[in-house]
């Protein structure tokens, strides 16, 4: 197997299992903890579920430790296509992944619920969130320029590069707004129609890396 496709493969598969574990994180346990429209509740959410909350910071590390890879492998499979556009990414995601990092660290300050009173237990996880639609900023310039690389490699369909530009330029306005207008339905309008190219804006990649990624004409 020559040296590109085994790095098309292991991005491909990094990235599917980072959607999954993500999904688990972020889509079933961080809500049924923290959940913005019962702040009152949050410290007796997170008491009586913190196995679960163990096991989405556990996640969250599997996440970072992903990333990190992909920001490597990503760089070795693109850099002949362009090598100052691949590493700049690859820097881009890098960085990206450190701030999810410093995020992720006010969660574990919640670790002891019944030691912490309610309102630093919600600021933690505000603190997360601000901090980590900052860095989800930086992950759309990354996808954006992974666009470009996608489009320079010649052989990826126009339609999963397009979905790539799309969701990076998606992250950085649904984050700043987030950012700037915290409070406005304007950002959660915004953030459900873009949901989907987000969302498939790097899966498509994945998909295609693993089907034809680094394989001889």
């Amino acid at each position: 197997m020559n040296k590109n496709r085994t790095f098309a493969k292991i991005t491909g598969y990094s990235l599917l299992l980072m959607t999954i574990i993500a999904g688990f994180a972020f889509g079933y346990a961080f809500p049924k903890i923290f959940n913005p429209g019962q702040l009152d509740i949050v410290q007796s959410n997170l008491a009586g579920n913190l196995q679960l909350y163990k096991l989405m910071l556990l996640a969250i590390l599997i996440v970072l430790l992903l990333d990190l890879l992909v920001s490597w492998t990503l760089y070795r499979y693109f850099k002949n296509d362009n090598r100052k556009i691949a590493l700049l990414s690859s820097i881009l995601r890098i960085v990206y992944t450190v701030i999810f990092g410093i995020a992720a660290f006010y969660l574990t300050k919640n670790l002891h619920p019944t030691e912490t009173s309610n309102e630093i237990i919600i600021h933690n996880f505000q603190l997360f969130q601000s901090i980590w639609s900052a860095g989800l900023i930086i992950f759309g310039i990354h996808l954006f320029l992974v666009g470009i690389l996608m489009k320079l490699h010649m052989r990826i369909p126009k339609i999963l590069w397009y979905l790539a530009l799309i969701a990076g330029i998606s992250y950085v306005v649904v984050h700043f707004l987030k950012l700037t207008l915290p409070q406005s339905d304007i950002v959660s309008i915004l953030e459900m129609i873009l949901a989907l190219p987000m969302a498939i804006g790097e899966l498509g990649l994945a998909v295609w890396l693993i089907i034809k990624g680094g394989k001889t004409k």
